[in-house]
């Protein structure tokens, strides 16, 4: 098992698609990864969960999220300026996973702090 510091590693996947989501959970077991996965699936539950507001009081701070481009309510681009402007989150590493290839959404992401595409 690979692990993090002796514990599980905490993921957030911010993804509307329950195929996507499967899938991603699917790769983790497979991989043997030691990890907590948590999953939510538009922007604005993404935001909550990760100050801990609302129904997601007390979540835990993820090591690494794993964002969608296209997403209900607020979509990748904006979580992840949000994400990049807020002192207590800033730090924490965000993974763009999209179907596009559009070199604007690409241009755009990294612009906005993606640690990958």
């Amino acid at each position: 098992m690979v692990d993090f510091k002796g514990r599980a590693t905490t993921l957030l996947l911010i993804e509307d698609g329950e195929a996507d989501q499967r899938l991603v959970a699917r790769a983790l077991q497979r991989a043997e990864i030691k990890t907590d996965l948590y999953i939510v699936d538009n922007g604005e539950d993404g935001l909550a969960f990760l100050r801990g507001e609302g129904e997601h009081k007390g979540s835990p701070r993820p090591d690494l999220v794993l964002l969608d481009l296209n997403l209900p309510r607020i979509d990748g681009k904006q979580v992840l300026r949000e994400i990049r402007a807020d002192e207590k989150l800033k730090e924490i590493p965000v993974v763009m996973l999209t179907t596009s290839a559009e070199e604007r959404d690409i241009i755009e992401s990294y612009r906005l702090g993606v640690n990958a595409y």
